[in-house]
């Protein structure tokens, strides 16, 4: 990104548009930070460079507040750190920073003796990138695409939805309920989901309808990873995704939404939309674990016990930032013998290395989401380097922590781990099977 790209007045309107997001909880993350750097050695990317403490990240935020809002940073500038970026080494700079070395995992929040989230400082900093028209490709042109409604147009999206209902129409022997009312249940994929792992949609429409529940699916998509705003730090569009998502959902008039992904998904459809859309939704949020362990104790589902070597990765955002903690490892331990998990897990789970919007950008994750959106471009050159050796060393530390418990499978719950832990494990000439829990739970069904 060079800024001679953005003129000088666009870069104002994305402090400005940035700084819009100011409340009292960003006041105190803005304020209150001592530097402790206790945050450093959780963070996932601290282990690849220094330079990448959740401090020195989150700076970039402050700099730009101290110098709009504060009245020292007016007066007195760099004297108290306090500047918006204008030069290219700069932008670049919150560029690699935002994109290539933060996964929002939520390690320093859950660490910080303050309660400072410098990953959503950091998400400040992709609004402003956003605003500035500086989101990395193919990331910007799927936001795009995604807020447009009009992914279902896309030929290569629309074949992979298309195909994902057939097969569960084949696994099920029967049509697929589609959009239907009053039913207990709405199973909502997203088309990530049904591009890159289809067999967890099969497997999960599979464990509804042996659970006994009435459930549904939406004919259409609602979105390619619904709200993907969110991870450009566009909390305005996301708004609107989530207002027509929820009004959907309203009209089925279900009791549930059971949802696949165990990443941003889930908190942002568990805890954002909320507040987002200034209601609370009429019906209850969870992810397949929470439901199907719940179907256990109701003795509506059965599994058949397992001798495998297994273990459990819980997906940042489903533990740290969901608080769904327990429910895998219940489900887990119930069907094999030899379950072991990590030695941290729940909500000090370490992060795979990606999540969040790095696996969307680099090529060696995200590439075949953006072939079949028809998008060809991908970032400059060199973050694209960045983040293709960041993440690939962050994720050492959650594969060795796999190791350590001898397991052969790998279960867990979010498209973009699956994808993560199965590229770094054969880069590492790690050998092991990683999959969805909804594909081992109906491999174990009675």
């Amino acid at each position: 990104m060079s800024v001679t790209s953005v003129l000088p007045e666009a870069l104002e309107k994305a402090s400005m548009k940035m700084l819009a997001r100011m409340d009292v909880v960003t006041l105190h993350f803005m304020e209150n930070c001592v530097s402790c750097a206790f945050c450093k050695y959780e963070c996932p990317f601290w282990h690849v460079d220094e330079k990448y403490s959740p401090v020195n990240k989150a700076e970039e935020a402050r700099r730009i507040y101290r110098k709009e809002l504060t009245l020292a940073g007016k007066i007195l500038g760099p004297l108290v750190h306090a500047g918006k970026p204008t030069k290219d080494e700069e932008i670049t700079r919150i560029l690699e920073y935002s994109y290539a070395a933060c996964s929002n995992c939520g390690a320093c929040y859950n660490t910080c003796p303050f309660g400072i989230d410098s990953g959503y400082l950091i998400n400040m900093l992709r609004t402003f990138l956003h605003s500035a028209g500086a989101t990395p490709s193919p990331l910007k042109e799927l936001v795009e695409l995604e807020v447009s409604g009009k992914c279902i147009e896309v030929e290569g999206l629309k074949r992979a939805w298309e195909d994902v209902l057939k097969r569960i129409s084949e696994a099920l022997g029967k049509d697929v309920p589609l959009d239907r009312k009053g039913v207990e249940v709405l199973l909502l994929p997203s088309l990530v989901e049904a591009a890159l792992h289809p067999s967890a949609v099969v497997s999960a429409a599979r464990v509804l309808e042996k659970s006994g529940v009435s459930w549904t699916l939406p004919s259409k998509p609602l979105g390619i990873r619904p709200p993907l705003s969110l991870l450009v730090g566009d909390v305005w569009s996301a708004k609107r995704q989530l207002e027509s998502i929820n009004n959907y959902v309203e009209k089925l008039n279900v009791k549930k939404v059971v949802l696949l992904d165990g990443g941003f998904a889930y908190p942002a459809f568990r805890w954002d939309m909320p507040s987002l859309i200034g209601k609370k939704p009429n019906y209850e949020v969870l992810h397949l674990v929470e439901f199907v362990r719940n179907a256990i104790k109701e003795d509506r589902l059965k599994l058949k016990k397992t001798s495998e070597k297994i273990t459990w990765h819980s997906p940042c955002q489903l533990a740290r930032r969901g608080g769904v903690t327990r429910e895998a490892v219940e489900i887990l331990s119930a069907a094999s013998e030899n379950f072991k998990r990590t030695p941290h897990d729940g909500e000090h789970t370490y992060c795979c290395g990606s999540g969040d919007a790095i696996g969307f950008i680099a090529p060696s994750l995200g590439r075949k989401i953006a072939e079949l959106a028809g998008v060809t471009s991908g970032p400059p050159k060199e973050l694209e380097g960045k983040i293709e050796k960041n993440y690939k060393i962050a994720a050492k530390r959650k594969l060795d922590d796999i190791l350590k418990t001898g397991a052969d499978t790998v279960i867990t719950a979010c498209p973009t781990c699956i994808t993560t832990i199965e590229t770094t494990s054969k880069v590492y000439g790690i050998s092991l099977r990683t999959i969805h829990i909804a594909d081992f739970i109906a491999e174990r069904l009675e």
